[in-house]
């Protein structure tokens, strides 16, 4: 009996696997023995279940999911979930990763969304799925295959209710206008101001409020998580990375590097 349809792709499958790539890809049938454990995900992992029932934990919070649920589970977390042994899962996913996910996320303000039960998104992945199956060039694939997935998370947005507390506009344009520009050295938190039409000031406070930090620390993390990607997903040394996000020397961003996730660049690179 088959277990699992899986389809699988290389990062140079793409032609620019730091701005979206698919990983892996499948259909997963039913099978009581069915688990996954993920330790620290470098990935996103978008799901939507067919029939069956199963459970989510993440980070030690857990999730019971049945059939037309959707769930979306983060990069940088842990992933534990399996099939309830009377009912398995029967589903259909992806695994993503790149910059283009997270401000697709972000912008549809999906990123710290675990669960959407009761979706109708089958023909989003079937698509999805179905392009994955064809021989395409790297140009092609990235194309096609981003543009599907902004589709799905599109519409897994319009059927969630509307959230009672949404960033404000002129801070969604600042973020916007950060994420924009993480590999500029030049650009500053007056020139994020002017795109979102407030005063730096003005930026900094609505900064704290709703992402309770300031205008530079956001962008600081931004970069250092692109640099993440960038360890993890190519094979740029860490001073050409260094110099790609605009900072001053190797030495400066490995510190930044360390003080944020705890190890060096070339430890994170090494980390399975």
């Amino acid at each position: 009996m088959i277990k699992e349809y899986i389809l699988s792709f290389l990062p140079e499958q793409f032609a620019a696997p730091e701005i979206f790539r698919i990983e892996l890809a499948g259909i997963t049938f039913p099978f009581e023995s069915y688990r996954v454990e993920r330790r620290s995900s470098a990935i996103w992992s978008l799901e939507y279940v067919l029939s069956g029932q199963g459970t989510l934990v993440i980070d030690g919070t857990t999730f019971s999911v049945q059939g037309g649920d959707c769930y979306l589970l983060p990069a940088g977390h842990d992933h534990h979930y399996w099939s309830a042994a009377e009912e398995p899962l029967h589903k259909i996913w992806v695994n993503v990763t790149g910059t283009l996910v997270d401000h697709l996320l972000q912008s549809y303000q999906l990123q710290d969304r675990i669960l959407f039960p009761a979706t109708d998104l089958f023909t989003d992945f079937d698509r999805l799925l179905a392009l994955c199956e064809k021989e395409l060039s790297p140009a092609e694939r990235s194309r096609s295959s981003s543009l599907l997935f902004h589709q799905l998370i599109f519409d897994l947005a319009a059927q969630q209710p509307a959230r009672p507390r949404l960033i404000p506009e002129a801070v969604l344009q600042a973020k916007i206008f950060l994420e924009n520009h993480l590999q500029d050295s030049r650009i500053t938190v007056a020139q994020a101001a002017v795109a979102a039409n407030l005063s730096s000031s003005q930026l900094t406070r609505q900064f704290k409020k709703y992402l309770q930090q300031t205008p530079y620390d956001y962008y600081l993390d931004k970069k250092l998580e692109l640099a993440q990607l960038l360890l993890k997903e190519t094979l740029l040394s860490i001073q050409e990375i260094a110099d790609r996000l605009g900072f001053a020397d190797e030495h400066y961003f490995s510190t930044l590097f360390r003080q944020k996730n705890g190890i060096s660049p070339s430890q994170w690179r090494m980390r399975e």
